[in-house]
């Protein structure tokens, strides 16, 4: 019922009923920011006046009154439906569904075949507030699909867009800038299924409110946990999520629920599928990333700077026009991996003479044990001089001028999964820990130290990166349903990534070895957040 539910709320925008004034295309507000609808005014304040504060009201001048619906295609042909006198689609559910809701007499002009916007007259036209009959523009509800270019959709103000179904990201992400000009908001409705990918991160995660029907609710229901229908986070985003389960559907029966679900062996697609819980996320590279234990606070750790006796390495993922992605992490005595420097500089902006001015700054007065590069570097020569060549240059000039400690860069091994496996290991021993510094383990008499690795805050492309790369998919889902997965990551957020493995494979990069006083009795400057 989610589509329903959705088409609805825009038919409700459309008459300007909605019991949120500010969604409304039309609505009144007063100088000290009360605001209505149209109903409201017309029965609680006929002359304009606001019942709360007495002020006079006005009208919200719209400067967009665009709604955009976004899916997998865009509307096709369709056929009557004389029974209702609506019309049926089968491939696209939005259109079909919102005529069902729209009063026609509002349609002022349809869709058409080289037009796919609909025209529609103001509800609100000819009625009186004030003693002055209101006439408002017309309303556009125009209809796009996935497969269009980004671009065509990118340029123009909306007042709202829904998104039905999970679009690509690129996509996703051109809808945001659309709706600054009126504070617009955006719904995406979806039915959760193993290719949900980062509509889970990026809007799941994030929600500041939770809204759960009882029978998510009784099913998320443990001894431990009773959850509730109505939960708020601390999170600064204006999200919320609205969870329904198959079962909270009136037309299908509980019968049909169950023996269809019996077909699924897996019980996490069944949890995703029913009652849209999402056990686990497919194609994260690095599934057990969380923000809420990976990603520490560096005041809190680290007031003071990492210490300089620990093992230090930084890396270097060269790119001829896509930004650099420069960073520093340091292995602990007790074999923690603290990432403490993300730089992603434009080789458009910046010259590579600049590039290693602005690095070699920020890693301070540490000696870096290993200096990895890209070997891409390598292989483009300008003058026959590689641009490994020139960093190499750059970096034993600014040592010394006094700017860092200097350091030779390498190209670093591009083969097997060896650091990504560490990684993977790192992070789930992270969970496991809970916290930096609670690494400690006794295993036959012996005590041992599990291998951690945290991303400090000011680290946020690094912490965003490792979470949204994922393996490469096919944009088109009937593409995802009749070929085998790519096994290919994703460029895009793969850079900071190849940084962090090649450190982690590397033989060099391993806890340093200090004496009995140096790493039993560690300076309290450093460690002000170990408890």
């Amino acid at each position: 019922m989610k589509t329903s539910a959705c088409a609805y709320n825009y038919v409700l925008r459309i008459q300007s009923w909605h019991p949120i004034p500010e969604k409304n295309v039309l609505y009144f507000e007063c100088p000290n920011g009360h605001t209505y609808n149209a109903l409201q005014v017309l029965t609680h304040a006929p002359d304009w006046i606001c019942p709360k504060c007495k002020s006079e009201l006005k009208i919200h001048e719209r400067g967009c009154r665009i709604f955009r619906f976004a899916s997998e295609v865009l509307p096709g042909e369709t056929t009557s439906d004389n029974k209702h006198g609506q019309s049926t689609e089968v491939k696209n559910s939005v259109y079909p569904e919102f005529k069902k809701w729209l009063p026609p007499h509002y349609i002022k002009r349809d869709i058409k075949h080289r037009n796919m916007a609909m025209t529609l007259t103001d509800p609100q036209n000819g009625n009186i507030f004030c003693d002055k009959p209101y006439q408002g523009d017309d309303i556009v509800v125009e209809f796009v699909a996935y497969s269009q270019t980004v671009q065509s959709t990118a340029g123009k103000q909306r007042l709202s867009i829904w998104q039905d179904e999970e679009p690509p990201y690129d996509f996703h992400e051109e809808q945001l800038p659309r709706l600054m000009a009126e504070d617009g908001d955006l719904l995406l409705s979806l039915t959760p299924a193993n290719r949900l990918s980062w509509s889970y991160d990026e809007v799941f995660e994030r929600a500041q409110l939770y809204i759960r029907t009882k029978a998510v609710c009784d099913f998320l229901r443990t001894p431990d946990y009773d959850p509730p229908q109505v939960e708020y986070t601390d999170s600064p985003h204006s999200i919320a999520v609205v969870q329904a389960a198959t079962d909270d559907n009136p037309t299908l029966s509980k019968e049909a629920i169950e023996d269809k679900m019996s077909q699924y062996d897996d019980p996490d697609i069944i949890a995703t599928r029913r009652f849209g819980v999402h056990k686990q996320v497919k194609g994260r590279i690095f599934k057990s990333f969380d923000y809420k234990v990976h990603f520490i606070d560096r005041d809190t750790y680290f007031p003071y700077g990492i210490p300089h006796s620990w093992n230090h390495a930084r890396g270097i993922d060269y790119h001829p026009q896509t930004p650099w992605a420069c960073g520093c992490m340091s292995l602990s005595p007790e074999n923690e991996a603290f990432i403490w420097l993300d730089y992603n500089p434009s080789p458009e902006k910046y010259t590579t003479k600049e590039i290693c001015f602005n690095f070699a700054t920020q890693c301070k007065d540490y000696k870096f044990m290993l200096n990895l590069i890209d070997p891409l570097s390598e292989g483009i020569k300008k003058d026959k001089i590689t641009i490994l060549d020139d960093i190499n240059r750059e970096f034993h000039y600014l040592k010394h001028e006094g700017i860092g400690e200097g350091g030779y860069f390498v190209t670093w091994d591009t083969k097997g999964e060896k650091g990504r496996d560490e990684i993977r290991k790192r992070l789930k021993n992270s969970i496991h820990c809970e916290r930096p510094y609670n690494n400690k383990s006794s295993q036959d008499g012996r005590d041992t130290y599990l291998p951690t690795i945290w991303i400090l805050s000011n680290c946020k492309t690094a912490a965003k990166m490792m979470k949204m790369w994922r393996w490469e998919e096919y944009a088109d889902t009937r593409f995802r349903m009749q070929k085998e997965d790519k096994n290919k990551p994703e460029d895009k957020w793969s850079h900071m990534n190849m940084v962090w493995e090649a450190c982690c494979k590397h033989p060099s990069f391993r806890p340093p070895r200090l004496s009995c006083e140096m790493r039993h009795q560690p300076p309290k400057r450093y460690f002000q957040g170990r408890r």
